[in-house]
């Protein structure tokens, strides 16, 4: 049963990353539900997959939305800050800084909305397999 979940899991975090294939069980440990919400957030912003794990901070957008899957992924999946940065390739500080700063934005009531929105889609299987989920586009 086990196997079977792990492959669905893998199978719809292929998916989510448009086909294309992506080593998360070599290099990102094999989270696949840290995996899923990355490329729910690369999908709903736009931005390449490669670009949102990638190891440079890369644009201001991109930087943002990096952030945000961080902030998802510790605050729905529950990942450390350390299980968090080593999926991505940082140090947990850096991920303390990242959750602190969407933490910040939420003050504006839109990203609140888009933030809160990624919650419901990820948290609404009732379980923390976010690759289950099919994301809506909520107005931003």
């Amino acid at each position: 049963m086990r196997n079977e979940t792990v492959r669905a899991e893998r199978r719809t975090a292929f998916e989510e990353a448009g086909g294309r294939v992506i080593a998360f069980d070599r290099v990102r440990g094999g989270d696949c539900a840290a995996a899923a919400v990355v490329a729910i957030v690369a999908r709903r912003r736009s931005i390449p997959l490669g670009r949102l794990l990638h190891r440079s901070r890369c644009e201001a957008d991109i930087a943002e939305a990096r952030q945000l899957a961080m902030y998802l992924v510790h605050v729905i999946l529950g990942r450390t800050y350390s299980q968090v940065g080593q999926f991505f390739g940082r140090d947990r500080t850096t991920v303390a800084h990242a959750c602190a700063r969407i933490e910040d934005q939420r003050d504006s009531r839109s990203f609140d909305e888009e933030v809160a929105a990624f919650e419901e889609a990820i948290g609404a299987s009732g379980s923390t397999r976010p690759a289950a989920v099919e994301f809506g586009h909520a107005a931003g």
